[in-house]
């Protein structure tokens, strides 16, 4: 482009001078409009072609990844706060575009190389001087991208804690039970408050990273300029001594400006790589934490096959099992020793806090234990398949859910194929004293609009709402649908009423007949009517026995008991 840029001015100076005809001119010109329009079409192409190709297709693929990695964590990983940290800056990472702006990186200097040279080429041809003056008048392009690139890789690590502390006060004035109680409470402006300022801290130091980038652009620019400056001051020094023509002059002003622009690009974007290359580890460190439990999965998948349940559960024995969460000292479990045999209703109770629910996820297999073992069959259950288990299990938890679906699948939604069963559903809901909300949600779907969605439930939907009793009560119904051999309630009857609670409680020890069920409870009233007790204090089974062992025994149960029977007999608290 330069050699052509070159000769168009000569071209066009010889027709000023009436020494040449236009024809060259003509000619030079339309080689110069070519060029531009071969140029932009393939840049267009170019562009077109990785925007669709590699950027669009690299973030599909690493979110595929990101969402595969998380699945592939074990769970206890989500109570671990590093873990979570590094998930957070590989999604970051990816919204950034790091990873695609590495490719697209290596694709300039690639590409910059053969259009560098030619052109410090050409510079060289008019004058030695001239292309160490254009490329030392870029060369701090590279350095302030590479120290400002490794400050942004900094940032990132230091403002992920926050980032995350920012979105979670973000998602609770977006639910509506926390909007509900912060305005009830009075606590709404005390909570924006603090959104604003981990908003704000976090935006500051953002903000000071953009404002030295600004400064360091300032001065990059204006070193630049005045390497321009030098660059032109020599072409007219050459041209006043004759050693250039005045159209090669305006030829060595376009290469110069050409050669600046090229290289200043080049240094510029390989100054980036460090800090991309950086940010794009806390992506590649977060999808490597779970190829040690990939791999464990597939060694124990080429060595043994997980075993399949064969058979009802018969027993469930707990052996000296202890488990702590991830950065505690304290342990959450500590030598518990169980056994639970088939169609055995026990009951877990304790205060709050000692280790009833941890017991649970241990016992189904959500947490492995650090010491001792949890078997079924005789089987330990490290080496079951866990699908085999849990298409056996029907699990009430203390966050559970209805969903903003239909009322007869957030019912059947454990046996989802059985959702037409109407008559199945009433008779689960109506156990549970629920069974006018069938009709409720039928009423309120037959007057929607045709076409709609009707019967989802939820006031945004135009849906039935219900209690937080009411919820609990849909939620076990949900677990009576289900019919499975093995049932687990954690706090099944938290926001019932006593009344309501005894009642439901009867009824469901009366369908659990003949299932092993585990109620998890800090009351103790409906454990008259279980086969067994496991008392839990401070992540121990202190206690095991009946109800009458128990109370004769006068230790913990006898002290909840009787602490716990006042509240109904006596009113106190």
């Amino acid at each position: 482009m330069t050699m052509l840029s070159a000769a168009l001015f000569e071209a066009a100076e010889g027709c000023l001078t009436g020494n040449e005809q236009t024809t060259r001119l003509y000619v030079y010109a339309i080689y110069i409009i070519l060029y531009f329009t071969i140029y932009n079409i393939i840049r267009s192409l170019s562009s077109i072609c990785i925007n669709a190709g590699v950027y669009e297709k690299a973030m599909y693929l690493l979110k595929d990844d990101i969402v595969a990695a998380t699945a592939a964590l074990p769970l206890i990983q989500f109570e671990n706060e590093e873990m979570l940290a590094r998930r957070k800056r590989a999604e970051e990472c990816v919204q950034n575009d790091r990873i695609p702006g590495i490719f697209m990186l290596l694709i300039v200097l690639t590409t910059s190389i053969a259009g560098i040279v030619s052109l410090l080429a050409a510079l060289w041809a008019y004058h030695p001087l001239l292309p160490p003056i254009a490329a030392a008048s870029v060369a701090q392009f590279f350095v302030s991208n590479w120290l400002l690139e490794r400050e942004s890789f900094a940032l990132e690590a230091a403002v992920t804690q926050g980032k995350r502390g920012r979105d979670y006060l973000w998602s609770l004035f977006t639910n509506l039970g926390n909007v509900r109680e912060m305005r009830v409470m009075g606590f709404a402006g005390y909570l924006a408050g603090r959104w604003k300022e981990e908003r704000d801290r976090v935006n500051e130091a953002q903000w000071r990273l953009d404002r030295k980038r600004s400064r360091y652009r300032l001065l990059c620019d204006a070193v630049k300029t005045c390497g321009y400056l030098t660059g032109v001051a020599l072409c007219l020094w050459l041209l006043g001594d004759g050693a250039i023509s005045a159209p090669i002059f305006g030829a060595c002003l376009v290469a110069f400006a050409s050669v600046q622009d090229v290289v200043g690009n080049f240094f510029g974007s390989a100054g980036k790589i460090p800090g991309f290359v950086g940010l794009a580890a806390d992506y590649f460190s977060f999808i490597d934490s779970s190829i040690p439990e990939r791999q464990e999965a597939a060694e124990s998948a080429e060595s043994a096959a997980p075993q399949e349940l064969s058979g009802a559960i018969e027993s469930i024995e707990l052996k000296d099992i202890s488990f702590r969460y991830p950065h505690s000292e304290k342990e959450a479990v500590k030598a518990a020793t169980l056994t639970i045999r088939q169609g055995q209703v026990v009951s877990l109770v304790g205060v709050n806090g000692s280790g009833k629910t941890t017991l649970v996820k241990l016992l189904l297999g959500v947490y492995e234990p650090e010491r001792g073992e949890i078997r079924y069959n005789g089987k330990n259950l490290r080496t079951i398949r866990k699908e085999a288990l849990y298409s056996r299990t029907a699990l009430l938890t203390q966050d559970f859910a209805l969903y903003n679906l239909s009322l007869e699948e957030n019912i059947a939604l454990a046996d989802i194929d059985r959702a037409g069963d109407k008559e199945r559903i009433r008779a689960a809901l109506r156990r549970v004293d629920m069974e006018g909300a069938l009709d409720e949600a039928g009423a309120r779907e037959d007057s929607r609009i045709p076409g709609e969605h009707g019967g989802i439930l939820g006031r945004e939907f135009g849906g039935p709402t219900f209690s937080e009793g009411q919820k609990q009560r849909l939620a076990l119904a949900r677990v009576l649908f289900a019919d499975r051999e093995l049932v687990i309630l954690d706090e099944p009857t938290s926001a019932l009423d006593p009344l309501q609670e005894n009642r439901i409680l009867e009824e469901f020890l009366r369908l659990a007949k003949g299932r092993t069920t585990i109620i998890i409870s800090h009351r103790v009233g409906l454990c008259r009517q279980v086969d067994k007790i496991a008392v839990m204090q401070a992540g121990a089974i202190a206690e095991c026995g009946s109800h009458e062992e128990l109370m004769a025994k006068g230790g913990e149960y006898r002290k909840l008991y009787d602490m716990q029977s006042r509240w109904y007999t006596e009113g106190q608290p």
